[in-house]
C-alpha cells in the first residue's frame, strides 16, 4: 500500500469539490494537472490508469491522483462518485516501507493516549500518513462529503478555508481509519493481539478512571489474564496499569485543584478514589507535595498574576 506523508500542521488549499453522477457509461478522459485529485467512489466503478498503472474502482474507494502524472479512464463504466482538488506544500509520496510509516503512527497513537489533555504539548511530531487507495467502511463517510461539498458551493464568507479546515478533519480521519484497519489485521497473532487489547484498555481507563476499576472488572470486560496483560501494558507503557489509573487520577485532580474551590474530599471522589486519606497519600507521593500545599501553591501563583495585571 502507497502512503503520502502529511504535514498535520498544514491544511490543504482545496480549490474544487463537487459530486458526479453518470447514470450512462463513462470514460475519464486524458489528463495531466499539477494538483492532486482525491476520488471517493459512492457508486459504481471507475476504472483509471495512473502512469501506466490500471486501478479498478469501486463503491467506498478513495483514491489518490498524483500531479504531473497523467490518468486516463481505460474502460466504461457507471459510475457516482465526490471529487476534491487540493495542493499541500507538504504532502509527498512517502519513501519509507509502510510498515515503517505505520509503525510511526502506531507510537504517535500510543504517545497520545498516554497524554495528559490538560497540559499544552507540542512535542508531538506533527507527520501523519494517508493512503494513496483504501476502501472504506465508514458509514457517515458520504454524509460528511456531502456537507462539505455543500458548504463549498453556498460560497459564504471564508468558504474556502471553511472547506479546507473540514477537508483537513476529513483527511485525519481517513488516516486514524487506516491506522485501525491496520490494527486488526496485526491482532491475528497472540503478541500483537495482546498490545492492542493493551491500547484498549489504556483508552477505557482514560474514559472511566473516574469509576471504580479493579483487575476483576478489566478482565471481565476485555476477557484477558490481569497479570498477562498487566505485563504487556507496562511494556508499552513503561508503567502498571494501576499506577498509570493513579497518575492519570492525581492530574485531573490538579486540574480541579487550580481551577476551583471544591472540598479535597469531593475531588478525591470526582477523578474515581472514595478513600480522602488514600487520595491524600497518592497526591504526595506523585506530585511530593500535599494537595493542601498544591492549593496554596497554584492560588498563590494566580494572586500575584492578578495582582500585575494592570
Amino acid at each position: 500500500m502507497k502512503l503520502f506523508t502529511y504535514h498535520t500542521d498544514i491544511f490543504p488549499k482545496v480549490r474544487l469539490i463537487g459530486r458526479i453522477n453518470y447514470k450512462t457509461p463513462w470514460k475519464h478522459f486524458p489528463r495531466t494537472i499539477d494538483e492532486y485529485i482525491m476520488y471517493v467512489i459512492k457508486d459504481g466503478d471507475m476504472f483509471i490508469k495512473e502512469n501506466g498503472t490500471e486501478y479498478h474502482l469501486k463503491t467506498g474507494d478513495i483514491f489518490v491522483l498524483e500531479p504531473y502524472l497523467q490518468h486516463v479512464g481505460y474502460k466504461s463504466a457507471v459510475c457516482d462518485y465526490y471529487y476534491i482538488h487540493f495542493k499541500h506544500p507538504q504532502f509527498h509520496p512517502s519513501t519509507n516501507e509502510n510498515d515503517k510509516d505505520l509503525l510511526d503512527l502506531m507510537e504517535k497513537r500510543r504517545k497520545c493516549l498516554m497524554s495528559n489533555n490538560l497540559i499544552e504539548d507540542n512535542s508531538l511530531d506533527p507527520m501523519s500518513y494517508l493512503p494513496k487507495y483504501m476502501n472504506s467502511s465508514n458509514s457517515s463517510m458520504f454524509h460528511e462529503l456531502k456537507s462539505i461539498t455543500e458548504l463549498y458551493k453556498k460560497r459564504e464568507e471564508f468558504y474556502k478555508v471553511h472547506t479546507s479546515t473540514k477537508m483537513h478533519c476529513f483527511f485525519l480521519g481517513l488516516s486514524h481509519e487506516m491506522l485501525l484497519n491496520h490494527l486488526s489485521d496485526i491482532s491475528t497473532s497472540t503478541s500483537k493481539k495482546a498490545e492492542h487489547v493493551a491500547e484498549q484498555i489504556l483508552d477505557y481507563i482514560n474514559h472511566h478512571y473516574m469509576e471504580k476499576l479493579s483487575s476483576d472488572s478489566l478482565e471481565e470486560i476485555f476477557e484477558v489474564n490481569f497479570d498477562y496483560i498487566n505485563r504487556v501494558f507496562s511494556k508499552i507503557t513503561d508503567m502498571t496499569i494501576f499506577k498509570y489509573i493513579n497518575q492519570l487520577r492525581i492530574t485531573n485532580a490538579k486540574q480541579l485543584i487550580e481551577t476551583s474551590n471544591l472540598d479535597f474530599g469531593e475531588i478525591a471522589y470526582l477523578v474515581g478514589i472514595e478513600d480522602r486519606y488514600y487520595f491524600s497519600r497518592q497526591f504526595r507521593k506523585i506530585t511530593n507535595m500535599t494537595p493542601t500545599q498544591y492549593y496554596n501553591l497554584t492560588h498563590e501563583n494566580r494572586s500575584d498574576l492578578y495582582d500585575s495585571t494592570p
